[in-house]
């Protein structure tokens, strides 16, 4: 039993160790890749090892396989969505996929023999995109009277892209598509570049402002808004005085309209 017992004990020993071994075998031979490509970019799935010690190749996208090498018969490619679309390289062991498009995001492997060993498997988790092209500003500036300078208002957009962050630059440098400042007129004329960026592409969009009192203006004159906080802290029932006058104004306004009008008319 107790041979018995230990030949037990010594089989589960070395299964044990060589399950171990085995999960860090995997761990150790794969290497893992993220890739971000544009829409109609390449992808290169090029072995970075001497040609010659290259036994055979095989190449999956999302465990199917679509190509593969071996010293003795080459290239094959097998039907799938790449057909036309790949590139077989001649001084080294390698295939391109070209003309990329988004269905083609997902994971690529590529396995490789070696002539006297196995070379680690690559895993490339590959996201395609779409680059950034045009980059447009919205402006807005509005004169304030309280401070003699303008309110400025401008809004960046990257269209057809996603991911996208956005980073201004020049007079002013911070980040996110929206920037709200001051600008007075003695700045003159200042310049402000939005940079959008996402995963694949950049692009820079530039605007040069001016403020003048020409702006549209957002506030009152400072002395009647003055007059008429003081008013109302003074007692609440004259700002009711004041709109009752305001309408009354308006209403004997229109009726000496309507009277010239009619005296015009006789």
């Amino acid at each position: 039993m107790k041979d018995y017992y230990g030949y037990c004990f010594s089989f589960s020993g070395k299964l044990l160790i060589g399950i171990l071994c085995s999960m860090y075998v995997v761990s150790a031979d794969t290497n893992t890749m993220t890739v971000y490509r544009a829409i109609g970019s390449s992808l290169d799935l090029t072995v970075n090892y001497p040609k010659e010690s290259v036994s055979s190749v095989r190449w999956k996208f999302n465990e199917k396989q679509f190509a593969g090498y071996t010293q003795s018969h080459a290239y094959s490619q097998q039907q799938s969505q790449f057909a036309g679309r790949l590139k077989e390289e001649n001084d080294k062991v390698g295939i391109t996929v070209q003309d990329l498009q988004p269905q083609d995001s997902g994971m690529f492997l590529m396995l490789v023999d070696g002539t006297e060993r196995q070379y680690p498997t690559q895993i490339f988790t590959v996201y395609i995109e779409n680059p950034i092209t045009v980059v447009q500003i919205e402006k807005n500036l509005t004169w304030r009277v309280s401070t003699n300078s303008c309110d400025v208002d401008m809004k960046c957009a990257a269209f057809g892209a996603e991911s996208v962050s956005y980073r201004w630059s020049g007079y002013r440098n911070v980040n996110g598509a929206q920037l709200q400042f001051s600008l007075s007129p003695a700045e003159e004329a200042v310049t402000l570049n939005c940079t959008a960026a996402n995963n694949v592409s950049s692009n820079t969009s530039i605007e040069t402002l001016s403020c003048n009192a020409e702006q549209p203006k957002t506030d009152a004159p400072l002395a009647v808004l003055k007059l008429v906080s003081s008013l109302v802290a003074a007692s609440p029932y004259l700002l009711v005085t004041i709109i009752l006058g305001v309408k009354c104004y308006g209403t004997q306004g229109d009726h000496d309209s309507q009277y010239a009008d009619t005296v015009i008319e006789e």
